[in-house]
Formats: C-alpha cells, sequence, structure tokens
C-alpha cells in the first residue's frame, strides 16, 4: 500500500477550517476562521471588472509584475517608513503563506531551531513541521502577552536559527512596542538569527501611532523577511496575494524557493493589488474606524455574557477568557458556545505547543454587522458563567 510522507505525521486539517466546517452542519455563527467577510474596496472592484481583459494573463517573472513591486514599496515607506529597493527587495507571493513557506524553505535548513511566541498565528507550526524545522516556543501571558528578554534567551538553543514574531499580533490583535522589537533585535544579533515578521494587520490599529515595522528597529533590517499581504487590508483573502521583502541576498535566494514552488503569483491580480496598494489615506481610516466600532460591539457582547475579552491595538480578533464559565481548556469553552450559543470560536489551544495557562477563545470581528449581531444576540443566551 502506498503511504504518505513521513513528514505528514502528525499533521491534520487546521482547527480554524474544522471549526467552519462545524459551523456549518450545526447552522453556528462563524467567529472561528478570519475570513474577512466585509466588503472590498468598491473601486477596485470595479476597475477589476473593467479592465480584466486587458491585463496580463500569463506567468510573470518569479518576482512579480514591476507595478505591484513598486506599490509595495511605496506603500511601506508611506505607512511606516520602511525603505526597500521594488527591483531587489521585494518579491510577489502566494499569500503571506506562501512567502513564508518560500522563506523558511530558502534560508533554514531542516532540524534548524524557530522561535515561536505563543500565542502564535496555527500555520507557523504546521509550515515548520512540513519543511522539517523544529519550533521552539516562547510562553507569552495575559493580559498583555509581552515579549521580555530572558525567557527569550532561555529558549534560544545552538540549534536556533530564526524566530518569527507577528505585529499586530493573531491571536491577540496586540502590536509589539519598540522596546519588544530592541529585545528582539538584541537576542537575533546576540545569536545571528533570521527574524521573520508577520505584518499582514498592518494596516488595522486602533490608536494613533502608526504601524511601526519591524525592519526600521535598531539592526533588525539587515536580518529580517517581512511578510505582507493584501487580503487583509483590502478584504480580498481570496487573492492569495501577498509579498516578501527583505535584505537583497535573502530575497534573492526566497525568489528562487518561490519559482521552485509556485512559479508566480496570479499576474492579473497583482496588477489590480498596485491599484488598492495606491488607495488614499482616507481608505485606511475609514477601514481602522470600521474595524475599531466591530471590535467594540462584539467585546460588549461576550462582556455582556460574562466573559473577558481582552482589548485587542490592531487586527481583528479578541482573544477571550473563558474562566468565569467553568471549564478546564479552552477546547471545551469553544465547544460549550458552539453547542450551547450556537457561535463558532477557535479554542486557545490552536495558538500553543503547550497548554495555555488560562481558557481562552479566539473570536473574528471581520464580518457584517448583521452577522456580528447575531452572534451577540447567542452570546446572550444564559447559562454560561457559572458558580
Amino acid at each position: 500500500m502506498v503511504g504518505v510522507a513521513n513528514r505528514m505525521r502528525g499533521l491534520q486539517q487546521s482547527v480554524l477550517g474544522a471549526m467552519t466546517v462545524r459551523c456549518r452542519q450545526v447552522g453556528a455563527v462563524n467567529l472561528a476562521q478570519g475570513l474577512s467577510q466585509v466588503p472590498p474596496p468598491a473601486s477596485v472592484l470595479a476597475g477589476g471588472a473593467r479592465d480584466f481583459a486587458d491585463v496580463g494573463h500569463s506567468y510573470t517573472q518569479p518576482e512579480g509584475l514591476p507595478v505591484f513591486r513598486e506599490a509595495v514599496a511605496d506603500k511601506l515607506k508611506r505607512s511606516s517608513g520602511l525603505s526597500v529597493d521594488p527591483a531587489t527587495q521585494v518579491l510577489a507571493t502566494v499569500g503571506a503563506t506562501g512567502a513564508l513557506m518560500a522563506t523558511l524553505t530558502a534560508l533554514l535548513d531542516e532540524g534548524d531551531g524557530v522561535v515561536l511566541f505563543e500565542p502564535f498565528y496555527s500555520y507557523y507550526l504546521s509550515s515548520l513541521q512540513v519543511v522539517g524545522l523544529r519550533p521552539q516556543p516562547v510562553r507569552l501571558t495575559g493580559p498583555d502577552f509581552a515579549i521580555t528578554a530572558e525567557p527569550l534567551r532561555a529558549a534560544v538553543t545552538d540549534r536556533t536559527r530564526a524566530m518569527i514574531i507577528c505585529t499586530p499580533n493573531n491571536p491577540t490583535g496586540r502590536r509589539l512596542t519598540a522596546a519588544e522589537l530592541e529585545v528582539v533585535a538584541a537576542v537575533a544579533q546576540e545569536h545571528d538569527l533570521l527574524v521573520i515578521t508577520d505584518e499582514v494587520y498592518d494596516e488595522i490599529y486602533f490608536d494613533a501611532s502608526p504601524h511601526l515595522a519591524a525592519a526600521t528597529v535598531a539592526n533588525l533590517a539587515e536580518r529580517t523577511v517581512t511578510l505582507g499581504s493584501l487580503g487583509k487590508s483590502f478584504s480580498v483573502p481570496g487573492w492569495r496575494l501577498g509579498y516578501a521583502c527583505g535584505p537583497e541576498h535573502l530575497v534573492g535566494a526566497i525568489r528562487v524557493a518561490a519559482d521552485s514552488l509556485v512559479v508566480c503569483a496570479p499576474a492579473p491580480l497583482q496588477e489590480f493589488g498596485a491599484r488598492a496598494l495606491n488607495l488614499g489615506e482616507d481608505y485606511y481610516r475609514e477601514l481602522r474606524a470600521m474595524y475599531d466600532r466591530k471590535r467594540r460591539f462584539l467585546a460588549e457582547g461576550f462582556t455582556a455574557a460574562g466573559l473577558s475579552p481582552n482589548e485587542p491595538d490592531g487586527a481583528y480578533y479578541l482573544f477571550v477568557d473563558c474562566s468565569r464559565m467553568g471549564v478546564a481548556t479552552g477546547a471545551e469553552a469553544a465547544e460549550v458556545l458552539l453547542e450551547h450559543n450556537l457561535v463558532g470560536t477557535v479554542p486557545g489551544e490552536a495558538f500553543h505547543l503547550d497548554a495555555p495557562d488560562r481558557p481562552y477563545v479566539r473570536a473574528c470581528f471581520s464580518l457584517p454587522d448583521d452577522v456580528l449581531a447575531e452572534a451577540v444576540d447567542r452570546l446572550a443566551i444564559g447559562g454560561l458563567v457559572r458558580g
């Protein structure tokens, strides 16, 4: 009997996707998967529909179209002050996950250790496992989930070659501070580590200070690969269009890996993605205001139900402490919410290698207002809080 590769042992469908399936089966409101179900920019959709026949429909070069790479570079400079050469330091990718896989493939060897800060986006772990890398967790604890020097240094071994950070964070929505990034920079310098920074939520934040790109802090630019995506800021995750940028010699190797893995990112969508990236600041202000309103509304719903949502700085998730439900784990809490309230969430265990210190669930608020209202109504069904 033909078998499967050893690298696939223990790998299963994402908990996020599995909960979406269960929501459909039982008729639950799906707050589990970050499907980004708010409308994309109308002008981008209208222009794409009008011009689709006239743009390129063949392969691009592996690095992507110049117009897209230039738009990425302009956007990064404008939003966070990060300067990259579009010709040599920017690569179009099949989503940020494609950028991550190409980066891991190009820059790390099987058996290398990679620091993950718990809680982390669950696809990081599966990506590491597929290419034979060793996850090395650093536990961050609520409510602030801050990175500090001592536990980070304790996690680094002679096998460690890289670390992955995410700001704003999925699942907590927290933005890393300059002081935390200084810690990351110092440890990376001490051990000559690659830093991979996932900044797909860079335009979604809720205070006045702009996004702080990791590569603009201390000496991180020389050792950092920044991953980005259009899916979050423009509500087009199905386009699967992202990018990687960093030092020329690193991006050059990632380009070769990406070519081998997927050839190139979708050519027509690069054309339309460049247009989206050139939308003015008014668009981003309205985007942030919309998400801030949705964030507050859903948080009020969880609070009214007796649970304890966090106050995210960015992204579009709540990380909800369900301790008052009297459950031991996030998995138990998610099951109660699904069966009792018909509300789907993701257990906090999906974002940890080891069990989290509290029974957390993650809830997404990138949904239409009427869907969020239905979720809040269902959360109001009594019996969640015990004691």
